[in-house]
């Protein structure tokens, strides 16, 4: 019996589109400071670290990491301030993703009963990927502090990062705090 079947093959190719769909139905969806966990890395990785490294070459490779992390912290307030002025186009593009990202941001229960039944699940799905960015932000940015005050020897670095960590509590604060606001029962507007 041939376990490579047609049917077989013909599901994969529907298996890789359902993945690429929701990861953009992700980057369509998701806020700012979980976008800012996924890209910060990489971006200092693969941007930040080869231009820091282009245009000073004795640079060492600390003070070209913290550079590199320093140069892209605006990730997150680019992609805050991109969604916020996107918004018609954005409604256009994905209406229910617009609609519950409305309801989260405004902590207002839409008057749609479709998008109404969706929130539940995209509130416990934005709760945990709230958690997540945070963790991962935090961990980056500890790790950035201790890179500066035991390496390099910087207090600034420190500093700073020390900053980029106390303003993505306060957003991921912010954000669980919509979120209870909407599970809340008499929280309907």
């Amino acid at each position: 019996m041939d376990v490579d079947n047609e049917e077989r093959r013909a599901g994969a190719p529907a298996a890789a589109a359902g993945r690429r769909g929701r990861w953009k139905r992700f980057f369509e969806r998701a806020p700012g400071l979980q976008l800012m966990a996924v890209y910060w890395v990489p971006m200092t990785v693969f941007i930040g670290l080869p231009v820091r490294w282009l245009f000073d070459r004795q640079e060492p490779l600390v003070e070209a990491v913290l550079n590199g992390a320093l140069n892209l912290v605006w990730i997150g307030p680019a992609m805050y301030f991109s969604r916020w002025s996107a918004g018609e186009q954005a409604a256009r593009r994905d209406p229910e993703g617009y609609a519950l990202r409305q309801a989260l941001r405004t902590s207002i229960v839409p008057a749609d009963e479709a998008t109404r039944t969706a929130l539940p699940r995209y509130l416990a799905e934005q709760r945990r990927a709230t958690w997540a960015a945070l963790l991962a932000i935090l961990g980056i940015c500890l790790g950035l502090v201790l890179l500066a005050l035991l390496v390099a020897d910087s207090e600034g670095f420190a500093v700073i990062f020390g900053v980029v960590a106390a303003v993505s509590v306060a957003v991921a604060a912010l954000t669980l705090t919509r979120i209870r606001r909407l599970e809340t029962p008499g929280s309907r507007g």
